[in-house]
């Protein structure tokens, strides 16, 4: 007993220490593993990535953006379209798309002709994508004017507050008991008499845009309602900038996003704004062949050749369900709070 005690007793040489401080703490690496490893790959999948890979924000929205397979489907209908639009009428005469050639009435689809011929003899092709130049054109201009005014009003309001705000608002309520399409009719029936060669977009875009700008005002001001308490907002006043500056220098630039999907969702109704208004007969007049022209003419020769109508139809649906999905894929890759997982 007493040869055990001693043993036990007797204490561990150093370099017997050592080797166990450092078995220890190879141990201690092993449970803990690489911790800087570790907080790098917890920044990175905080921030929408993977490990060693860092995103902002625009990328991050691309990215949501790009999984909506809707959203994706609607932004290449909307590009094939532009590209026709642009380009058919470039490299190809269009020349039989106005010009009456009885000889070749009422044709089928063929390679000289891939959607036919009407009973003037006019090539449907050509037709379609021009007037897809001039519908486009006349969508995205009346889409853009609407921004400008609503964000303008808006965020004077917004920023402004107090009677100002609520004097503005009063009058944009009662702007709103004014009905979209008849008082579109009159604007374009006095427009087209006062310039009547002037091109269509020239009296279509004032006459579609004058009486819808009013829900991109009251978007932006909401906006600005929630934008102009913010930290940064303080900061620009305590620099000494005036007020134009906060707004559209640093308080409009954070409501690009919501704007942008407002431009898109503005799309679809000034589409139908103008074929509506040219199938009537009050907006784009022949011989330029818009949408609201081919689907006017259609109708005339329905019973005899449906796919006079069809084609305007298909073109006029096709484009307004692609907005209107490029418009909430934006809004979801945006905004991703709204999102329901």
């Amino acid at each position: 007993m007493t040869d055990e005690r001693n043993q036990q007793d007797v204490p561990p040489e150093p370099s017997e220490v050592a080797d166990l401080r450092l078995e220890a703490q190879g141990e201690l690496s092993t449970l803990a593993g690489n911790w800087g490893a570790r907080l790098a790959s917890f920044d990175a999948a905080s921030a929408g990535g993977v490990a060693g890979e860092q995103r902002s924000l625009l990328q991050d929205a691309g990215r949501r953006f790009a999984r909506n397979r809707s959203a994706m489907v609607g932004l290449f209908v909307l590009l094939v379209y532009v590209i026709l639009a642009i380009f058919v009428p470039i490299l190809q005469d269009t020349a039989p798309a106005t010009a009456i050639d009885y000889d070749n009435k009422q044709l089928s689809p063929s390679w000289a002709h891939p959607f036919g011929t009407d009973p003037q003899g006019r090539d449907i092709w050509l037709r379609a994508w021009i007037g897809a130049r001039i519908s486009l054109s006349i969508a995205f201009t009346v889409s853009l004017v609407i921004l400008a005014v609503g964000i303008t009003y808006g965020a004077v309001s917004g920023y402004v507050g107090g009677r100002v705000d609520s004097t503005m608002m009063r009058f944009l309520d009662a702007l709103y008991g004014l009905p979209y399409l008849p008082f579109a009719i009159i604007m374009v029936s006095v427009l087209s008499s006062k310039f009547p060669d002037a091109p269509p977009i020239v009296y279509m875009v004032p006459a579609l845009s004058i009486t819808a700008w009013f829900t991109a005002a009251r978007i932006m001001r909401g906006q600005m309602l929630s934008l102009k308490q913010n930290d940064f907002v303080e900061g620009a006043r305590a620099a000494g900038a005036n007020g134009f500056r906060i707004v559209f220098r640093h308080v409009v630039p954070n409501t690009i996003g919501v704007m942008i999907v407002v431009i898109f969702l503005e799309v679809p109704n000034a589409i139908l704004g103008e074929a509506f208004l040219s199938f009537l007969g009050r907006g784009v007049q022949p011989p330029d062949p818009s949408w609201g022209v081919l689907a006017q003419n259609g109708y005339t020769y329905a019973d005899a050749q449906p796919p006079l109508l069809w084609v305007p139809a298909l073109l006029i649906a096709s484009t307004v369900l692609a907005a209107i999905a490029v418009a909430d894929g934006l809004r979801d890759a945006l905004d991703p709070r709204g999102q329901v997982h």
